[in-house]
């Protein structure tokens, strides 16, 4: 269990930081955004970003206390517990975070600021799906649900409407490549215009 806890320490010690990076790509995106629609529609993924890195800041040093003290990963400690469910809700945060990046390669298509992005993108698809693994594990070892509902993504919800689920996210990222534009395409996304796609 130790082993699991201290590779899910170092994917959620990763997504902090590439969720800085990628908030230092998204202010002057928001200043300089053409319009209210635009700002509103940055400043909104910023926002959501800004506070799991809050979430982020808070669990962190508390994972870490935890793995210095063995005798605290127990299901007989409720603290310990806690700090599952809180980890549990990470990993939607997580997904979230993706889909963000995919969402933004649509605005920076051919910008200096794709390459960045896309790594941002694959690291975390990746991640995502070592995190996913994680929490199977920890469900195995502890004979108990880590994982809350809450956490779920819509992509992955068994009794889920089809045409609510995205197939590139419920997958693993090799069986399903990534969204991109096409070349030559630089297209503004909004939630309305997702419905059309």
């Amino acid at each position: 269990m130790y082993d699991t806890l201290a590779e899910v320490s170092a994917i959620l010690g990763r997504s902090k930081e590439a969720l800085g990076q990628f908030q230092a790509i998204l202010e002057p995106t928001i200043e300089q955004a053409a319009d209210d629609h635009e700002r509103l529609y940055w400043h909104h993924i910023y926002e959501e970003e800004e506070h799991r890195f809050d979430r982020l800041t808070a669990l962190l040093p508390k994972l870490e206390e935890a793995l210095a003290d063995e005798a605290f990963l127990s299901r007989e400690n409720g603290d310990f517990l806690r700090l599952l469910q809180d980890i549990s809700l990470e990993k939607f945060g997580l997904h979230n975070f993706l889909e963000h990046l995919d969402l933004s390669l649509f605005h920076y298509k051919g910008t200096e600021h794709e390459p960045p992005i896309t790594a941002l993108r694959d690291m975390t698809a990746a991640d995502y799906q070592r995190m996913k693994a994680a929490l199977e594990t920890l469900n195995r070892a502890l004979d108990a649900p880590v994982s809350l509902a809450a956490s779920v993504p819509t992509d992955e919800k068994e009794h889920q409407k089809d045409h609510l689920k995205l197939a590139q996210y419920a997958v693993p990222p090799a069986a399903s490549p990534p969204i991109r534009p096409q070349e030559g395409t630089r297209r503004q996304l909004t939630v309305g215009s997702l419905k059309n796609r």
